[in-house]
């Protein structure tokens, strides 16, 4: 079986917020996706064995700035490239969209996530104090360069040769 990206919609929020509450100690609820999902600038996806959801992530664009707003894998599927395949997808999408740049927010104590967002040229350029509500953890800004420069293309190739088969 493969895994299969598709474009998240309302039928898939039951799942999405399951995985929600056991990633993230401050979850979206059911009425924030809704409205993500409604913004014609948003871009949100799944990742799917089958019928089992087993991570999504989404990105918002501001002018040619990707930001990405969220994205899980379920903890027993971690570590096997899912994240990175659904981060393809995301830049992917976003710069059919028209970014040129992607940027984030990553908590300071999440290295996964760090080692994962620096595969993809993120860089840290600055830091938000207290940015996390239900420890006041400090989040990394990380951002990318160009992403539609010759250079991130084959960036973008390797990444594809490394994780376009994830699972």
């Amino acid at each position: 079986m493969r895994l299969v990206m598709g474009e998240m919609g309302e039928e898939d929020l039951a799942e999405v917020l399951e995985l929600e509450r056991k990633a993230f100690a401050s979850p979206w609820t059911r009425d924030m996706y809704l409205r993500e999902l409604e913004k014609p600038e948003g871009c949100y996806v799944t990742a799917r064995y089958g019928s089992e959801l087993v991570g999504y992530g989404g990105t918002l664009l501001i002018l040619d700035e990707a930001h990405v707003m969220t994205l899980a894998v379920k903890e027993d599927r971690r570590r096997r490239g899912i994240g990175a395949r659904l981060l393809l997808e995301l830049v992917r999408r976003s710069e059919e969209k028209g970014a040129r740049f992607l940027t984030l927010e990553v908590r300071r104590s999440n290295l996964a996530a760090i080692e994962l967002y620096e595969r993809f040229g993120f860089q840290i350029m600055g830091e938000r104090k207290h940015y996390y509500l239900d420890n006041l953890e400090n989040a990394f800004i990380m951002w990318t360069d160009d992403i539609t420069t010759p250079e991130y293309r084959r960036l973008l190739e390797g990444l594809w040769e490394r994780y376009g088969n994830a699972g």
